[in-house]
């Protein structure tokens, strides 16, 4: 007998918290509640929590918005402090690599090895030479305790809690096909970072965070254009610029794709061997609904760029009173919590 299960998941992003109910099987997942509050610039910087009491209301005005009753929660960590790299190791099995990684993580990993949580994944077995490919994941220890005691104190037990690039790999995985001789590049745009992840297949190559973001294009706008940083946001939001000096606007978007194109480049160099470039590019977060910016980077880099679809497969109650966003326009921000539901499930 089919038992419906219910999975609360929670994007607590340096923007925004997201937060949603998914219902169902992992072949057959549904949305049922969703919700979106906004966060002050100042309360998570670098993905450090620099204003605890105001991201905790920013959760519960969501619980209660939703009237959730789920003890249980899957969310993820991102920033600076996570580490997602491919290494290559000797070639043995899993349980030796369980007491060998921490010595090969040292190699790495440019913090104390005692003050990181490690886990890995043998990605390929035979890599020649008697060697074998694993993806090494570091997070810093008080990044992770940070965040668990965050939901704690809530009331709320985090039963997962995932790498956020790892959570966009499983929702693009899961509306998308994947083919193991195509790189594709997940970039997730964020308002203070952009987090790039190379993937074939299923296997994620590398991750890295940037610095260039939303941000940027804020501060560009607001230089350029003499407007306030809100009116900059709302352009962003909107695309509604016809107040604005069109010239100001253009020289500002230019500044801020020149700086994103500069900081893809610099990871070229560092594609897994026998791809030069990546076949396609797929974006998500507040960023990719920022006007032109896919046409941008398909110029630039020559891939077909798509802005995320996560309700390709993954439906949503349309009837339910409990989705408290605008779902065509709010998809691309919700693929990272709907990708963490699919963890729960």
């Amino acid at each position: 007998m089919f038992r419906k299960s219910s999975i609360l998941s929670m994007d607590v992003g340096s923007n925004s918290v997201k937060t949603v109910v998914v219902e169902g099987s992992i072949k057959k997942p549904v949305m049922t509640k969703c919700n979106i509050t906004a966060l002050p610039s100042h309360a998570i910087v670098d993905g450090e929590m620099m204003d605890r009491e105001t991201v905790l209301d920013a959760i519960r005005k969501n619980l209660e918005t939703l009237e959730v009753d789920n003890k249980q929660v899957v969310s993820c960590i991102s920033g600076r402090d996570i580490i997602v790299k491919k290494i290559k190791m000797p070639k043995m099995n899993e349980t030796e690599a369980k007491e060998q990684i921490k010595w090969e993580a040292e190699q790495y990993i440019p913090y104390d090895i005692e003050d990181i949580s490690l886990d890995f994944e043998i990605i390929n077995p035979d890599a020649g030479e008697d060697s074998m490919e694993v993806l090494l994941v570091g997070a810093k220890r008080d990044t992770v305790e940070a965040r668990m005691n965050l939901f704690r104190e809530l009331g709320l037990e985090p039963i997962i809690l995932d790498i956020a690039a790892f959570s966009l790999q499983n929702i693009f995985e899961f509306n998308y096909t994947v083919k193991p001789n195509k790189l594709v590049g997940l970039f997730d745009i964020g308002a203070q970072s952009t987090t790039m992840s190379f993937i074939s297949g299923s296997v994620n190559h590398f991750t890295r965070s940037v610095s260039t973001s939303v941000n940027n294009l804020i501060q560009a706008l607001q230089r350029e254009a003499g407007i306030d940083g809100e009116r900059a946001i709302d352009i962003i939001k909107s695309g509604k610029k016809e107040d604005v000096d069109q010239y100001a606007y253009q020289n500002a978007m230019e500044s801020f794709q020149d700086d994103l194109g500069v900081a893809i480049e610099r990871i070229l160099p560092y594609l897994p061997e026998g791809f030069e470039n990546f076949n396609e590019i797929v974006i998500s977060g507040g960023g990719s609904l920022i006007s032109g910016l896919p046409q941008f980077l398909e110029e630039r880099f020559g891939g077909h760029t798509e802005v995320i679809n996560p309700f390709i497969r993954f439906e949503y109650d349309s009837e339910s009173p409990f989705i408290k966003v605008q779902i065509e326009k709010d998809a691309p921000v919700l693929a990272l919590a709907l990708g963490l539901a699919l963890r729960g499930i």
